[in-house]
């Protein structure tokens, strides 16, 4: 895999992230980007690198949000692990394994920042200047899974299209020696 095609990808999606939330918002939420290019590196790149490259993305998306360090590193690394068992099982370029990986993935991320939320609740004093960027709301959180679910075949089967610039290599098989 080109590390620096990822990084332009990484560059360009959390800008978009960033940049068209709020002017692409649907009842509170707006469409994981990042997590499209999660599912993208996971599904085409070898096992490692696609491993690495999603939990870089998690990193990178902690670094601009208010979320605590590291809970879309860990969500994204666990979509990247899910993901990277399939690739063997799904036809890449398929618009409904794109929908299913999708939201197979946002609820896998959803289900992180959810039980976070439970476990580790706001302190009060946040609560106090402003309950609404405190608190996560389920149903927001799952029409944010999909969204990201229905604009899953147009930005997978875009970034399809232009997946020779990555450079990705099959997996290398292990060869058993009988004897």
């Amino acid at each position: 895999m080109r590390w620096i095609t990822y990084f332009i990808l990484a560059y360009l999606t959390l800008g978009l992230q960033v940049g068209l939330a709020p002017y692409l918002r649907y009842q509170g939420a707006s469409p994981n980007l990042v997590l499209l290019a999660v599912i993208f590196i996971a599904i085409n790149a070898p096992r490692d690198a696609a491993l690495l490259g999603a939990f870089a993305l998690g990193v990178l998306q902690d670094l601009l949000t208010q979320q605590p360090p590291g809970l879309f590193a860990l969500s994204y690394g666990l979509v990247g692990m899910f993901v990277v068992s399939t690739q063997q099982i799904v036809y890449r370029e398929h618009p409904l394994t794109h929908v299913s990986l999708a939201l197979i993935g946002g609820l896998m991320t959803t289900c992180v920042i959810l039980l976070h939320g439970w476990i580790h609740p706001p302190a009060p004093r946040l609560m106090d200047l402003n309950v609404a960027a405190a608190r996560i709301s389920p149903g927001v959180e799952f029409t944010r899974v999909l969204y990201t679910a229905v604009l899953a075949p147009f930005v997978l089967g875009a970034l399809q299209r232009v997946k020779r610039a990555f450079a990705f290599q099959p997996a290398r098989r292990k060869i058993r020696a009988w004897g």
